[in-house]
């Protein structure tokens, strides 16, 4: 993330919360919000190699999200904040002709981490917690609170200045069995379903209606709920990989 843009993307986000009436303190359940406030989406979660995160795109008005289902929960949340703020952007609601590639990557992951977590929120949150010092017990509380990445989180902690480069790469390894220690189940740090392929939200919806009313099959339901989507989040933006 880039400081520079950091607090312009807050402030976004914060006027994301604000219409979709989420307090700037309170943690959402992205997916959720994402299906509930987004007209005509459907999300895939989709088993892909390597680090592809996610990408999204807009087709005869129906609005689609691929999401990798091989990263875990934090992560996959943390790819859908971060698609929303792309979507955003190919509707125009945020002018990014004049910037760059690593400029809109930059703003994207700054509004992702906004969205779910607001700075007022992480400043509340230390504020109510008295932390001067982020520990990893802190970090870990924290997390699970907002149901954020781990190492999303530690990035902006560090970005921030909150904790060193160095505590940083201390806090990085072992999370399953460190949140396990304070009580916490692992869920936020493994994937988020262990099915091969899971698709939600709009489009799933007309194609359950269609088959219900028997007029596809079922083979060319499954086709069109998972072999095209999947051909077509492959192709469609090779470039389009981030890692958090």
């Amino acid at each position: 993330m880039d400081y520079s843009n950091y607090f312009e993307m807050n402030e976004l986000a914060n006027k994301c919360r604000r219409k979709w009436n989420i307090h700037d303190n309170n943690p959402i359940d992205i997916i959720s919000l994402a299906l509930n406030k987004i007209n005509n989406l459907t999300i895939s979660f989709l088993k892909f190699d390597g680090n592809f995160s996610g990408s999204s795109c807009i087709v005869s008005n129906q609005v689609l999200i691929f999401i990798n289902s091989n990263h875990p929960l934090g992560r996959q949340r943390f790819t859908l904040a971060h698609e929303i703020y792309h979507l955003m952007a190919e509707r125009n609601y945020i002018n990014i002709s004049s910037l760059s590639h690593e400029e809109i990557e930059s703003n994207a992951e700054n509004f992702a981490s906004c969205l779910l977590l607001p700075h007022g929120g992480l400043d509340s949150y230390e504020e109510e917690f008295n932390i001067e010092k982020w520990t990893l017990e802190d970090i870990i509380k924290a997390e699970q609170y907002y149901q954020i990445s781990h190492d999303a989180f530690l990035f902006r902690l560090n970005l921030l200045g909150k904790i060193t480069e160095e505590e940083r790469e201390k806090f990085k390894p072992h999370i399953k069995r460190n949140a396990r220690k304070l009580g916490f189940t692992q869920q936020l740090y493994e994937s988020y379903t262990n099915y091969e392929e899971l698709v939600i939200g709009n489009y799933i919806r007309l194609i359950e209606l269609s088959y219900d009313n028997q007029l596809i099959s079922k083979e060319k339901r499954d086709k069109l709920l998972f072999n095209k989507y999947k051909e077509y989040s492959i192709n469609k933006d090779e470039n389009k990989k981030y890692e958090k």
